[in-house]
């Protein structure tokens, strides 16, 4: 994702923790505007914008968030001597992985703090910000993240001559699965599983490997001519009262699943299509799916 000459390209998040008096979030004080505001900052050349999103808080913070839902989109114009650009920034909910690690205080940001809704409400003034403090108050409690994606791309059917089953993964695939493991390992998913396809299961060891966890085989998810996509849906939300995972599956039962979810719990998803190495990252609050997001 770069940056067009037109167009400044940002991420961050609602940091936030449980705190005394109820939920807290995150506001850093910026000397050079003089002003609170949530954390946040341009993402790098190529940068995928859930990552700069990361990279930026903790940057800001001193504390390592654990992502959570996608909020909103937010854009406004900057004035440049060549003429105004548009500013875009996407935010997500994030949890803090230690909300007492020390902060060190930088030109750019100064002071941060926890701060109850109400203080944030009071301190965080800018639309932007009030934009995704917005979304963040209307989510309902996230439980746990379940990642469900599709293997990377493997070898072509027509030039392989073993089983399906033993198809192995295409150079192109074998990056795929290196880039996966770069963006899904910030959420720190505790269990990792996978249909039995061997596709299915090399898609997962760079993650398996960045997380130091093993991959557990489960047929459930398997595109098979008896699968059940009520029973891997049933997994999946017992994944989620679990504490969450990551899951690989094949296209026609994540399209199944999606669609058993979102049409029990109510939640909009655009298109049940997913490409070789994309991911859904649906967000829980309990049994219950309460947003889904491609990234």
């Amino acid at each position: 994702m770069n940056n067009q000459p037109n167009q400044v390209l940002a991420a961050g998040g609602v940091l936030w923790r449980s705190g005394t008096a109820g939920i807290e979030v995150v506001g850093v004080y910026r000397p050079g505007p003089a002003n609170w505001s949530l954390p946040k900052g341009k993402l790098d050349v190529g940068e995928h914008r859930l990552l700069g999103a990361c990279r930026e808080v903790a940057e800001e913070t001193g504390l390592d968030p654990i992502p959570e839902v996608y909020l909103t989109r937010a854009s406004y114009e900057l004035s440049r001597p060549t003429g105004p650009v548009t500013k875009v920034v996407d935010f997500w909910s994030m949890r803090a992985r230690d909300p007492e690690a020390a902060f060190i205080p930088t030109d750019e940001v100064t002071i941060q703090r926890w701060m109850p809704l109400a203080e944030a409400d009071k301190l965080l003034e800018r639309p932007r910000d009030r934009q995704a403090m917005a979304a963040f108050t209307t989510l309902p409690p996230v439980t746990a993240t379940v990642l469900l994606l599709r293997h990377a791309q493997a070898e072509d059917p027509g030039y392989f001559p073993g089983p399906d089953a033993a198809r192995p993964l295409s150079p192109h695939g074998y990056d795929q699965s290196r880039d996966l493991a770069r963006l899904l390992a910030v959420y720190e998913s505790p269990r990792l599983l996978s249909a039995t396809p061997l596709r299915c299961v090399k898609t997962m060891a760079p993650l398996a490997e960045a997380l130091r966890r093993p991959v557990t085989g489960d047929s459930v998810f398997d595109d098979q001519t008896n699968h059940n996509p009520e029973r891997a849906a049933t997994r999946l939300r017992e994944l989620a009262l679990d504490g969450g995972a990551a899951v690989c599956s094949q296209a026609p039962v994540i399209a199944d699943v999606l669609a058993i979810l979102s049409d029990c719990d109510g939640v909009a998803v655009p298109s049940l299509r997913t490409a070789p190495g994309q991911v859904w990252a649906l967000s829980f609050s309990q049994e219950k799916l309460v947003a889904a997001q491609r990234l």
